[in-house]
């Protein structure tokens, strides 16, 4: 290990990582270099990195931020095979130090050395005594912290130092200026000691390699996410922080899910829910136990766990005679189970009203909350040894028959002896009902989740002649988009193009009732132009209705300074009220690549937002999964004696609409609003698309 800046001085971070290093046991060799040379902590000093007897594995740059391109590119060139760099004024502080970052990637790209940072916290492996973050050392642990910040790394690690599932791996990505947050995650599921991942992130710079990777990795660990930058304020506070771009936080939280990833939305849930992710067994098949020795928080617990969906164990009938027998008359036996007093002064009859839940088939998980672990603070010392009994018993049930245990008590903050053997036998106890709540919920969630999701192979070809070029560098015309979209078997209601009113008249004579919109590109949302006319009967409402429209949608060009063009109009057929409107897109989101959204429709959707996000290309299976999270899922599952929309030509619309967006590399969006959805069909009413290349 090369501590390239090291100081005397110990106020410099070139002297207290030195520090650190011998302090964690670092059983590698440490060469100090300064051009000064002499001596540090007993150790040579070496002048330079060609210098040094042989190429260390790792340097630690600790020298300005103006010489760190020139010093990696030396680290490169020795032999060395990785760098950390912590100095700041990279791009998160303007144009130069862009300039400055882009020099320092192509030192690592010339070279070869990998770069975690800049504008790093560090990196942390206890389990080697690798330890180059400042403070104390750590006792090695199961938790691996991957964080954009150095602050909320630092509670983390503080956190779960004194947590039975302490710390096995941390990482301050920094800039991710050459190592990227998949790049870590990829290494950390297969790091062995590290049985839960928690993640703190702003921005990256590959999303969509974040999620490929993460959906492969939370098949075998948990990973869990804190997001900053949900907020326009907390993504430009995020922009300030590390330069990180933060990106659209829908599609984050979407693509969180859908690979696996549990997302957290408080800094104290992160390392709670890890922990019990990490050290608890699964969740069975069955419902949640909840076992109490008090009404209220029961009562909370349970209104808490119905709105995160997780239901409670429907208990046996011979499991409730048991537990009434046990408990007395006053207990409730149902769930949550109350013992109702019976164990204030016994509390080793905890440990048998424990046992039989854990015995019910029905019981996929327990939560303990109330009092536990203070009868001996509350009621008598005397209660004392039968209360650190209480503990190795139901640690032993659990362990025995491998249920999830996670515990709530009043007494959590006073560290009775109890509670500290439930610690050590990794029972993780919360001081919060809600983070002992949302631990559970995790767990149960975790169990149930669909992670796997096939490979996607969409059939690229296209039924009749190959797809026009799309135009490039604007928003396309409703008729080249219909064009484009036709091509790939996305239905559209059929229409007919006129560039006149007499045209539209003629056109119109064969609908009983008809729909006119003007075409012109520089009105992707026609109804704010004015450019729509509905239910349009006879020629004359036509060619009326082609008059208006155009001199609505002149003012609304000439009002935004855009070119008065128009190219005509489509006329078609009324269609029949459909089941429900859906709005169906693509977007190339800038982070996280090709994404697809299935949306309420209608000029209401921005209003509503109700929206369900996945990444391109989907099975027809997620976009089935896609309709049922919407708010408006009972209206397409037929509700209330309506007939059920056809999911599967939504589902082909959806993939084909995502399969179209992913070939034309210089389409940025797609969009189709209002698709009408039927019991038997789906079709598209209106089109547009944008090409950003220029």
């Amino acid at each position: 290990m090369a501590v390239i800046g090291a100081s005397a001085n110990p106020e410099k971070r070139g002297h207290q990582v030195v520090v650190a290093l011998e302090a964690s046991g670092f059983r590698g060799r440490i060469f100090p270099v300064h051009p000064g040379g002499g001596e540090l902590l007993g150790l040579p000093v070496y002048e330079s990195v060609e210098a040094l007897p042989v190429a260390p594995d790792l340097a630690y740059v600790a020298t300005p931020a103006a010489s760190v391109p020139t010093v990696v590119a030396a680290c490169g060139h020795r032999g060395i095979k990785g760098a950390i760099v912590p100095a700041v004024g990279f791009r998160e502080s303007g144009a130069s130090g862009a300039a400055l970052e882009e020099a320092l990637l192509r030192a690592s790209r010339e070279t070869g050395i990998r770069v975690i940072g800049p504008n790093t916290s560090g990196l942390l492996n206890t389990h080697i005594g690798l330890h180059m973050v400042g403070g104390e050392p750590l006792p090695a642990g199961g938790l691996a912290i991957v964080a954009q910040s150095g602050n909320i790394a630092l509670d983390l690690m503080t956190s779960a130092s004194s947590r039975p599932i302490g710390v096995s791996i941390y990482v301050g990505p920094g800039n991710e200026t050459d190592i990227g947050f998949h790049e870590y995650l990829e290494f950390l599921g297969e790091h062995e000691p590290t049985k839960a991942i928690a993640l703190y992130l702003e921005g990256v710079r590959d999303g969509r390699a974040l999620f490929e990777t993460a959906r492969r990795v939370s098949r075998i660990k948990p990973v869990v996410v804190l997001k900053g930058g949900r907020s326009e304020s907390g993504e430009r506070a995020a922009r300030s922080h590390t330069g990180a771009i933060a990106g659209s936080y829908p599609t984050f939280r979407a693509l969180a899910r859908t690979a696996g990833v549990i997302e957290v939305q408080r800094a104290d849930e992160l390392l709670p829910v890890a922990e019990t992710l990490g050290m608890q067994p699964g969740f069975g098949p069955g419902g949640l136990c909840v076992l109490s020795d008090g009404g209220g928080h029961a009562t909370l617990a349970a209104d808490h766990l119905a709105a995160a969906g997780v239901p409670l164990a429907r208990l046996e009938e011979a499991t409730r005679i048991k537990l009434a027998e046990l408990l007395g008359p006053a207990a409730s036996v149902t769930n949550p189970v109350d013992v109702a007093g019976a164990t204030d002064r016994a509390p080793l009859v905890f440990v048998e009203a424990f046992r039989l839940l854990a015995s019910d088939p029905s019981c996929g998980g327990i939560l303990v909350i109330g009092l536990f672990g203070g009868y001996a603070i509350r009621f008598s010392s005397g209660l004392a040894a039968d209360e650190l009994e209480a503990a190795d018993g139901v640690a032993d049930i659990a362990s025995d028959v491998g249920v999830p245990l996670v515990v709530y008590s009043l007494y959590e903050r006073r560290d009775p002896p109890p509670l500290v053997r439930l610690l050590q036998r990794r029972v993780p106890v919360f001081g919060s009902l809600e983070i002992a709540v949302r631990a559970v919920v995790e767990l149960y969630h975790r169990a149930h989740a669909r992670t796997e999701r096939a490979e996607t192979t969409l059939d690229a070809s296209r039924p009749g002649t190959s797809a026009p070029e799309p135009i490039q560098g604007r928003w396309l015309s409703e008729r080249e988009t219909r064009d484009l979209l036709e091509s790939y078997g996305v239905p559209l209601v059929a229409a007919t193009f006129c560039e006149d009113a007499e045209q539209a008249s003629a056109a119109a004579a064969v609908h009983g009732s008809s729909a006119l919109k003007l075409v012109s590109r520089h009105v992707p949302h026609k109804t704010e132009a004015g450019a729509v006319a509905l239910d349009l009967v006879g020629p004359e409402e036509v060619a009326n209705a082609f008059a208006v429209a155009t001199e609505s949608t002149i003012s609304f060009l000439a009002a935004r300074d855009l070119p008065l063009e128009i190219e005509g109009a489509l006329v078609s057929a009324m269609q029949p009220k459909p089941v429900v409107e859906l709005l169906i897109g693509a977007r190339r989101d800038p982070l996280y690549g090709p994404t697809v959204t299935v949306a309420i429709g209608g000029t209401e959707v921005e209003l509503y937002g109700d929206v369900a996000i996945r990444a391109a290309p989907v099975e027809a299976a997620e976009v089935e999964e896609m309709c049922r999270e919407l708010e408006l899922a009972p209206l397409l599952m037929g509700h209330r004696g309506r007939p059920a929309v056809d999911l599967a030509a939504i589902a082909h619309i959806v993939q084909r609409v995502g399969s179209c967006l992913i070939e034309h590399e210089h389409l940025s969006e797609i969009e189709l609003n209002p698709v009408f959805a039927y019991p038997d069909h789906a079709v598209a009413i209106d089109a547009t698309a944008f090409s950003s290349a220029s």
